[in-house]
């Protein structure tokens, strides 16, 4: 049964970034998997929770990697800040259907899940203001932590979208390198007004 499930959100990862969500039927997803559709109900009660299941997935897996990344850098803020973005640019850059799943998918199917994609949001907002509460003054207030630690991953996010639907055309590098100025300047001007 776990193995016909990871088939399933592997489909579903498939084909909600490529085809769209809104046009992927349960059959699609079965089909992509190699089930019939008994196994698709074993798991998930419709699209709506499998779509759930895969942004979470995705969402830990990610999670996971900007975690390690940033524990094992070295903890002088510059090297932790490069880290921690390096991780999430090049994650979503590796595999491009996760950011089009994070960012675009589940935003336009109702409002189940896009507050359920907005708790997924907050926990980067939470690991972000992990990362930079050393580097602001000690006395800086929690609102003006999180509103910095908001900050940083909505332009993170932004950019990296813009990147995935070629707005913007530049190497990973160069979008590495960006988010990384971004990432410090939001963090300096969060400490300036703390």
């Amino acid at each position: 049964m776990a193995a016909r499930r990871t088939k399933l959100i592997e489909a579903g990862l498939k084909l909600f970034t490529t085809r769209g969500y809104m046009a992927t039927g349960v059959k699609d997803l079965c089909r992509e998997a190699g089930l019939t559709d008994r196994y698709f109900y074993e798991s998930f009660a419709n699209r709506e929770v499998l779509l759930l299941a895969v942004f979470d997935t995705v969402t830990e897996q990610l999670l996971d990697r900007i975690t390690q990344a940033a524990a094992s850098a070295p903890q002088t803020s510059p090297e932790r800040e490069r880290a921690t973005v390096e991780a999430f640019v090049r994650e979503l850059a590796a595999d491009p259907r996760k950011a089009r799943l994070i960012f675009i998918e589940v935003h336009g199917v109702n409002d189940v899940v896009r507050q359920h994609a907005r708790v997924g949001f907050l926990r980067f907002v939470d690991l972000v203001a992990a990362v930079i509460r050393d580097i602001l003054p000690p006395d800086t207030p929690e609102t003006q932590l999180r509103m910095t630690a908001l900050s940083v991953i909505g332009a993170m996010a932004q950019a990296v979208t813009a990147w995935h639907s070629k707005e913007v055309d530049i190497p990973t590098e160069r979008l590495i390198e960006h988010c990384v100025q971004v990432f410090e300047a939001l963090v300096r001007a969060g400490g300036s007004h703390s």
